[in-house]
């Protein structure tokens, strides 16, 4: 079980000046990568999401996602074929693709965990690791209302030294 709390009090720990795990093993990267899609739906998707969508290998992600969603229908996808992922409440691309904002519908969330290419419209719309602690602190807004939200996750290495931290054989 990937865990996801840790990598969320990890970003608030950074956001607020606390005490923050360093180091992590490069082989846990996907399960952090998916806790850390999972962080971000939390402040920036619906807050109860019928459908969930991934394109590429992300069963980690839908894993991670079930800490705190339970959606009904989950579609995945491959990036030749993406548009029954792209119209679902979440969705996590775990595969390179290029995503136009007609591709998507208001209200939708993407966790974007591979390299994507996006139109200038979305561009105005990433939320990146750099905001995550601020907005799981409550230090500043996630979703408004039924806006399209994009994350786009970056090296995530505070989430694999979060990760690599909880499954120490130290820790109590």
């Amino acid at each position: 079980m990937i865990d996801v709390l840790a990598v969320e009090r990890a970003y608030v720990a950074a956001a607020t000046g606390g005490i923050v795990p360093s180091g992590g093993d490069p082989a846990r990267r996907p399960e952090a990568l998916a806790a850390l899609g999972a962080v971000a739906s939390r402040y920036l998707a619906v807050g109860t999401p019928r459908t969930f969508g991934i394109i590429g290998d992300g069963e980690l992600s839908l894993e991670a996602h079930r800490t705190w969603f339970a959606p009904r229908e989950v579609r995945r996808a491959t990036p030749d074929a993406p548009a029954a992922a792209l119209a679902c409440d979440i969705v996590c691309i775990h595969a390179p693709i290029a995503v136009a904002s007609a591709q998507l519908r208001r209200g939708t969330h993407v966790n974007v965990l591979a390299p994507c290419t996006f139109d200038r419209e979305l561009l105005a719309l990433v939320a990146d690791e750099t905001v995550l602690g601020a907005m799981a602190a409550g230090l500043r807004d996630g979703r408004q209302l039924d806006e399209l939200t994009l994350f786009v996750a970056g090296d995530a290495a505070l989430a694999l030294a979060a990760l690599t931290c909880t499954s120490s054989p130290d820790r109590p």
